[in-house]
Formats: structure tokens, C-alpha cells, sequence
């Protein structure tokens, strides 16, 4: 490719060389400042594609747009300059008059219409009046006849750049800045009926029949917000550039104020998207730098109004309908399931139902979402308020942290590649990049609005991880391998990621704003500190990092990872230090542990390492078990037995059916569900002693017992954890442990672990009353089934070496019985390792075991027995095995004498 400076003046030679424009206008943002020769050659080209007829008209259009992207360069650099020639002014006329000219031709592309508003918006201060006029009015026609096609285009941002500059050149007043206005904001507008449409119906009356006069969202439309997301810029510099005209600023702020609102109350939820966003992007321009109104000025109250009325508006309940899996990337929520158009609707398979389309409530949520981030990041408003506060939870748990359309390509049966293509177009998605920010965000503001709105963003957030769950949970049990290998892993890891570290960062200002609701009174200030704090909260600004202070839209999905991280991590310092208060929690603040911890239940399939999450759970944690009602509002969270084992065929084989032979059950399977159970019977074992003594812990028993054979070692372990504090509480204890001491055997080893039966049993031991014949009972369940895992000899190791584990824990229960069962339970024991089915070499290995558990006992009492015992056992043994086993005796016997522990 020729240098720049090649390119120039080759251009400079001859108009017609196209290639040498193309290269200067890819490279336009690296250009260093274009000349006044260098725009003459520029002018020259205008002139030249004018003139050409044996080019075609396309590649005319382009090179159009090429030169007056590079004229509106030179023409910003004009303006900022002091030193300005005739000339200079005589160019940018002409550039203005060809600018003009193409606009209003018939043949303009929307490409083409972007670049000459561009042009016209970066010369506008320096034309003259009329010209400025002519151009502003030629731009609205423009953008009405191009509407269809300027909202699916990637030169939005050009566009409002163009159009920000012409408002800020006619001094941001008069009829025609609010026709510009409109037309701009009117781009998705569905009709020509619609509000914004009215106010530029003087200036377009003719044009109709040459506009395309779409009134739906094109099916390729891939993201509508991030399209619209321009407009935020757009008002911000010119709320900017009017409080350079103090004397006029109120006045025309007021005059933008009132279109803004009669077309977010329009009732179209086009226009409530686009008014919000340049509502947010107004007030920014206007309450931010050192000239900034006052936050109490009408113009910025009444913005603020705005952006909370629509909060406000999208919080409305809406009729709950099918998800659209269309080429929005920003609405896709249960809960919000009235965001697509019907041209973004795709078709099922035959014999599905056909989905159905959304009215774009949560589109307009999303959008009021993002502005009130920004706002709130730049200038500290809209003030808080529950509706702001509900909002961002609902759009950052409907809209941002989902995978419902991928869920619903995977259920309708429609190819992998669809739903990896929803999956790459939500996560590339402006609300996916936003995540970060609104989940902070949100967490401030809920420390600053009432208590009902407080309990409105936690079962907000609880409805949307409780959604993602059941999501996941049907994605993972019913679609195939094969299905779920097409699609991005990583992606779906990153939205997995993001809505782990956002959960536990919203959950912490949950739990901190609930403890420091029932701190003590802090000392009356003094007159200094007063003063000090005259402002209102909101209105400082709170310390923040870099990471947190980048715009999302700029940040990498790591760098976004990283700024929750970050903010997680901070906000668990405070919930650690306000757990260690001396403060009790109350009841309520025990209420909203209990919301914690099973908001945090639904998270569990998705947790990863990170340590805020550790801080959190242990503070939640402490309220709970020291309260009865939240231990039996957390019992209450369990599902019900009948809900995890009700039957659903399989689409295809787990690997623990085809070890079976059979097909699975679906709570073997439903590995998402088991991470949630794991959670609640790990977390309600501490809390079970809250409880009063009886039967309340029953409730989660049949539970328990299902999940003491699951697959998966680690939700066994939780439940035999769950028996020994239900057995602490019952006062059924001799019923439940010989179900307990079935259930467990029969799983043992491929699903029960030996800690785990080893804890249950100890407690099942410590707790049943005194003389109960339950403790034979175990001890022989133990025998029978230690036998038939030795008598297999040593051929199968793994299961040889099962049996010695359960002859240990047979061994450590005489340590502890009662003298009145010992006998009885040295029979079954000797019994067990003498039997003519277990092999000699086997014998002597349980001889070993045996005399490893002895030698360890401090009860030198029951010691003598056992010694006496065990040399008559191992003197029953083999003549092979006799000798080894004799020693084992004598050592025994020795330690008994010396009273000396075993090196």
C-alpha cells in the first residue's frame, strides 16, 4: 500500500484516482491535519464524480462518502483554527453546496447521507446562516427518507456527530434544532402516526413517497442498543455546548426537555428507547464540569424525571409469553419477553409452536438501564430511587447475565448453529458489555434507596438466577453431547463468569446494607462534620478504581471480569467487617441472609473461586443458624422429594446408566440441581440446631436420603453431613438410623464415602439412648456387608481394600460401645474375620487393621478386654497367617502393660 503522503499527492495530480481515496479514508484516524491543498484536491474529486458517468454509480456513492469523511477532518481542524483565509471559507462553502446537493439527490445511500451530515455538522460554524439552515433542513429530510436503512447501518456514530454539530451551530435553539431532533430520535419509530414523525411532518410533507416507509425492525438488525447507543454521545455534546451559552441555556434545554418527554410518554417504545438515551446523554452534557447546572435546576430535574419515569414504566408487569430467538442481542429474558419485533422472530421446526414475538419493553428497560449507568457514573444522577435501582437489577438479570435464547434454539430444535450465532451476538451485545458496570452500579444504589425497594431488587435478582438456573438446568439434561459441543464453551463461560461475580457483588451489598440497617446509633457529629456533609450522598463522588472508571464499551471481557472482581472483592471487606460486629442481626436481617444464601443456591452450577464469595457465605451464615425462623424458612428452600424424582426420559445415555445397564434417573443426571441441593444440605447442617428439638429437621430427610446415592462423592458427603445434625434433633433417632445404615451400605463404596458413613455412623453412636438395640443392629449391617466385599479375596483390590476400610470403622465402634454390647460385638467381628469364605491372606490383612485401631484407644479399661480378644482371634488364625498376627498380640498386650502410647 503507497505511504500517505504518495496517496496525497497522487490524488493531487489526478481527481479520478479513487484507490489513492480509499486508501486515505481507511486510514482518516491516524491522518495528521489535511491542508488546504490538500482539500482543494478533495473538492477536485466532488467535481470529478459529478461529471463521471462510466463508473458506476455505487462506487460513485462510496467515493462520496470517502471524500466527505476526510472533508469533515479538515473542516473541524478549520473551525478549532484561529488563522482562517478566504479561501478557506470559499471551500467550505463549496464542500457544504456539493454536501447539499447530494443529500437531496435521489440516489443518496444511507452510507453517503452519514458522511455528508458528518461534513456538514463539522462546518457548520463556519457557514453562513442560510447555508447552515439549508443544510440542517436538508439533513432532516435526509434521515427521513433513509430512515429504514440508517438505523440497520454502522455509521450511526458519524451520523450523530454530524447532527450534534449542527445543533450546537444554530446555537442549539429554534424550530429547526427540534426538527433535527426528531428526526434523529425518530429513526425506529414504528409509523409515521407515532409523535416523533408529527413534529417533522411540516418539514417532510412530500417526501413520503420517496421514504421506505419501513415500520419494523429488519430481521438482520443485530443490535439495536448498541445502534441507538450513539445518541447518548450526541445530546451529551450538546448539553455540553449550551452551558457555553448561559444566557440561552435554560431556555433551549427546556424546549429539547419537552420533546424528549411527550416522546418517552409517547406510548411507542421505539421512541421511549431513543428519548432516554438522549435524555441521559443531556443531562451528563449539562450537570458534569466546572460550568454544570445545579443538580436542583429544572432542566436537570426534569431529566432526571424522565430517565426515572421510564425505569418506572418498564418495571410494569407484562404478560409472560415464549422467548423470540431473533437477532436482538438485548432482550432475552423470561421475564421480559416483550423485546423483539416479529421480523426478528424465527420460525420453529413443524409440529413446534411458533414463537412469540415481543413488544420491546425490555428493549426500552435496557436502554433507560444504560443511560442511568452513565449518568450515574458521571455526574452522580438521576438521584436514587427504587425504580432506577429495579431497573438495572431486571435489565442486568433479564437482558445482560442470560442464556435464554440459547436455551430456546436448543428446546426448539433448531441447529446448533443458530443458537451459537445468539450466543456470539449477546455476548458481542452492548447490555452483555455493560454487565460489569450495572452490577456495580446497582449494588450502590441499593444501599441508598427505602427498604421496599430494597425487597424489590432482592426478589429481582432472585427471579433472574433462579431463571438462569432452571435454564441451564433443562439445557444440560436434555440436549445431546453433540449439540452443546458446536457451541462456543467459552462464551457461555464468560456469561456463566460474569453472572457469578455480579450475583456475589449485589448479595454482598445486600447482606452489609441489611447489618448496618441495625448498627448502633454512631455518636451526634459536630458543626464541622455538618458542614462537611451538607451535600446529599449521591451527589460525591465514591472512590473507585481504574477498572471500575473505564467505560465498558472500551474494556476487554477480561478487563470487565476483572472490574467485578475488583468490586466484589471491596464490597466483601465491608460485609467481613460488619459480620464481625457485636450488633445481633434481627429477625428481618436474618431474612435476607436466608435470601442470600438461596440466591446464592441457584449460582452454585456456575460458582468459581473467588474469595468475596467465601467472605459472604461465612457472614450470611452466622445470623441464620442462630435464628429458628430462618433455619426453617432455608429447610423450606429445599425442593421437594416429589419435585427432583419425578420421571422424564432421557435423550441420550450418561455414563453412570450405561454402567448400570439402564437408563438413568433424571435426579442421577440432573448434575445442575445436584449443585444446588449440595449447597442447601451443606449450609442447613450448622443452622439444624437452631431448631427446637423434635421432628422439624425431618423435612429434609427424604432428600437426604435420595442424595446418599448420587454419582457425584461430593453430594453424599453433604448428606451424610445433614444426618449428623438431624440426628442431633430428632426425636426419632432409633427409626432413622437403621433407614440411614440401609441407605448408606447399599451405596457403598461406588457412592458413599467412607468419612462420610464414618461421621454418620460416630453420631448415629453418640446419639441413640442409652441401651438402644439399634447399635447391634449397625454393627451387624457393617459385618454383613465388610463380609461380602473380603470374601471376593484380593483378586479385586479396590473393593478388598473398601472392605478393610469398613472393618476399621467396625474396629473404632468397640473403642466406643457400650460394655453391656461389647461381647456381642466382638463376636460379630470375629466372627466376620474367621468366616471359611474369607481367604487367610485376608484374614491376616483384618487382623492388621484391627490391631491398628486397638493400639490408638486411651480407655486402657476396655483396653484389657479387647487384647485378651484379639489374641484369642489371632490365634484362631491360619498357620500361615497365625505368626504375623500372634506378634500383632504380643505388641498389643505389651503397650497394655507399659501403659505406653504406640510409636
Amino acid at each position: 500500500m503507497p505511504s500517505i503522503a504518495t496517496s496525497w499527492k497522487t490524488l493531487q495530480a489526478d481527481p479520478r484516482a479513487l484507490d489513492s481515496l480509499r486508501g486515505l479514508a481507511l486510514n482518516r484516524h491516524v491522518l495528521p491535519g489535511i491542508t488546504s491543498l490538500q482539500a482543494d484536491a478533495l473538492l477536485s474529486v466532488l467535481k470529478q464524480l459529478w461529471q463521471q458517468h462510466h463508473i458506476t454509480e455505487a462506487a460513485k456513492l462510496t467515493a462520496f462518502s470517502q471524500a466527505f469523511q476526510l472533508l469533515a477532518k479538515w473542516a473541524h481542524a478549520y473551525h478549532l483554527s484561529a488563522a482562517t483565509s478566504a479561501a478557506d471559507s470559499k471551500q467550505l462553502h463549496e464542500g457544504a453546496s456539493n454536501a447539499i446537493q447530494l443529500l437531496q439527490s435521489s440516489w443518496c445511500t444511507a452510507q453517503a447521507c452519514a458522511a455528508c451530515i458528518l461534513f456538514l455538522g463539522a462546518a457548520s460554524q463556519g457557514l453562513e446562516a442560510s447555508q447552515r439552515q439549508r443544510a440542517a433542513m436538508a439533513a432532516c429530510l435526509a434521515i427521513f427518507v433513509h430512515k429504514a436503512d440508517l438505523r440497520c447501518s454502522s455509521h450511526m456514530t458519524e451520523l450523530a456527530a454530524g447532527i450534534a454539530n449542527l445543533i450546537i451551530g444554530m446555537q442549539c435553539q429554534g424550530s429547526i434544532v427540534l426538527w433535527l431532533l426528531a428526526s434523529v430520535l425518530s429513526l425506529w419509530s414504528p409509523s409515521e402516526d407515532s409523535h416523533l414523525a408529527q413534529q417533522q411532518r411540516p418539514l417532510h410533507t412530500g417526501a413520503a413517497a420517496v421514504s421506505s416507509g419501513a415500520s419494523s425492525l429488519p430481521p438482520d438488525q443485530p443490535d439495536m442498543l448498541g445502534q441507538a447507543l450513539p445518541l447518548y454521545s450526541m445530546m451529551r455534546q450538546v448539553g455540553i455546548a449550551m452551558l457555553r451559552h448561559k444566557a440561552s441555556c435554560n431556555d433551549a434545554a427546556m424546549e429539547m426537555i419537552a420533546l424528549l418527554s411527550s416522546a418517552s410518554n409517547s406510548g411507542h417504545w421505539q421512541e421511549g428507547m431513543t428519548s432516554v438515551l438522549a435524555a441521559g446523554g443531556l443531562l451528563e452534557g449539562l450537570a458534569r464540569g466546572t460550568a454544570a447546572l445545579a443538580p436542583a435546576s429544572p432542566a436537570c430535574q426534569a431529566l432526571s424525571h424522565i430517565l426515572t419515569q421510564v425505569c418506572t414504566r418498564s418495571q410494569a408487569p407484562t404478560a409472560q409469553s415464549s422467548l423470540c430467538i431473533g437477532p436482538s442481542a438485548v432482550s432475552d429474558s423470561s421475564s421480559d419477553r416483550a423485546g423483539c419485533s416479529a421480523d426478528a422472530t424465527l420460525l420453529p421446526p413443524s409440529g413446534h409452536p411458533p414463537l412469540q414475538p415481543q413488544d420491546g419493553t425490555a428493549m426500552q428497560q435496557g436502554a433507560a438501564a444504560v443511560a442511568c449507568c452513565q449518568t450515574w457514573q458521571a455526574c452522580r444522577m438521576p438521584p436514587p430511587a427504587g425504580p432506577v435501582a429495579a431497573c438495572l437489577m431486571a435489565t442486568l438479570w433479564g437482558s445482560c447475565l442470560t442464556l435464554e435464547g440459547l436455551f430456546q434454539a436448543s428446546a426448539l430444535g433448531q441447529p446448533a448453529e443458530e443458537g451459537d450465532a445468539w450466543l456470539q451476538r449477546h455476548v458481542g451485545g452492548r447490555l452483555m458489555q455493560e454487565a460489569a458496570t450495572m452490577a456495580r452500579i446497582a449494588a450502590e444504589l441499593y444501599r441508598l434507596v427505602d427498604e421496599q425497594s430494597q425487597q424489590a431488587c432482592r426478589e429481582l435478582l432472585q427471579q433472574g438466577v433462579q431463571r438462569l438456573f432452571e435454564g441451564y438446568r433443562a439445557y444440560a439434561t436434555t440436549t445431546t453431547p453433540a449439540w452443546m459441543q458446536a457451541v462456543d464453551a467459552a462464551a457461555v463461560r464468560q456469561v456463566l463468569d460474569k453472572a457469578f461475580m455480579s450475583g456475589v457483588l449485589v448479595m454482598t451489598a445486600f447482606w452489609a446494607t441489611a447489618v448496618a440497617r441495625h448498627l448502633p446509633d454512631p455518636p451526634p457529629p459536630s458543626d464541622k462534620t455538618v458542614k462537611a456533609s451538607n451535600s446529599k450522598p449521591w451527589q460525591s463522588r465514591s472512590t473507585a478504581s481504574a477498572a471500575d472508571l473505564q467505560p465498558a464499551s472500551s474494556m476487554s471481557p477480561s478487563a470487565a471480569a476483572r472490574g467485578v472482581a475488583d468490586a466484589v472483592e471491596g464490597s466483601a471487606q465491608t460485609s467481613d467487617s460488619l459480620s464481625g460486629s457485636p450488633a445481633q442481626p434481627d429477625s428481618s436481617s436474618s431474612m435476607v441472609a436466608v435470601h442470600v444464601l438461596n440466591s446464592l443456591s441457584y449460582l452454585q452450577f456456575c460458582r468459581m473461586r473467588l474469595t468475596a464469595y467465601n467472605t459472604l457465605l461465612k457472614a450470611v451464615l452466622a445470623p441464620v443458624s442462630a435464628s429458628a425462623q430462618a433455619t426453617q424458612q432455608l429447610s423450606d428452600e429445599l425442593p421437594s422429594y416429589a419435585e427432583v424424582t419425578k420421571a422424564a426420559a432421557a435423550p441420550y445415555q450418561t455414563q453412570h446408566s450405561e454402567a448400570h445397564g439402564k437408563q438413568a434417573a433424571l435426579w442421577l443426571r440432573d448434575s445442575i440441581l445436584a449443585t444446588r441441593v449440595q449447597f442447601l444440605m451443606t449450609v442447613l447442617g450448622p443452622c439444624l440446631p437452631a431448631l427446637s428439638q423434635g421432628d422439624a429437621c425431618l423435612q429434609a430427610a427424604p432428600l437426604m436420603f435420595l442424595y446418599m446415592q448420587h454419582p457425584h462423592k461430593p453430594l453424599p458427603a453433604a448428606a451424610h453431613g445433614l444426618f449428623c445434625a438431624v440426628i442431633q434433633q430428632t426425636n426419632q433417632k432409633e427409626q432413622l438410623v437403621p433407614f440411614y445404615m440401609e441407605r448408606a451400605l447399599e451405596g457403598y463404596p461406588s457412592c458413599t464415602p467412607i468419612i462420610g458413613l464414618s461421621a454418620g455412623v460416630d453420631a448415629a453412636m453418640r446419639e441413640l439412648p442409652s441401651g438402644s438395640p439399634v447399635v447391634l443392629y449397625m454393627f451387624r449391617s457393617l459385618a454383613k456387608h465388610t463380609h461380602s466385599l473380603l470374601q471376593q479375596g484380593t483378586d479385586k483390590q479396590a473393593r478388598y481394600q473398601d472392605g478393610l476400610d469398613l472393618l476399621r470403622l467396625l474396629s473404632q465402634m468397640l473403642l466406643v460401645v457400650e460394655f453391656q454390647f461389647l461381647s456381642d460385638a466382638l463376636d460379630t467381628v470375629e466372627q466376620l474375620v474367621l468366616d471359611s469364605d474369607i481367604a487367610l491372606q485376608t484374614q491376616v490383612s483384618a487382623c492388621t487393621c484391627i490391631y491398628e485401631v486397638l493400639s490408638t484407644s486411651d480407655d486402657y479399661t476396655r483396653k484389657v478386654r479387647c487384647a485378651h480378644w484379639y489374641q484369642k482371634l489371632a490365634s484362631r488364625c491360619g498357620p500361615i497367617g497365625r505368626q504375623t498376627s500372634l506378634r500383632g498380640a504380643e505388641e498389643l498386650t505389651h503397650l497394655l502393660l507399659s501403659n505406653s502410647p504406640l510409636p
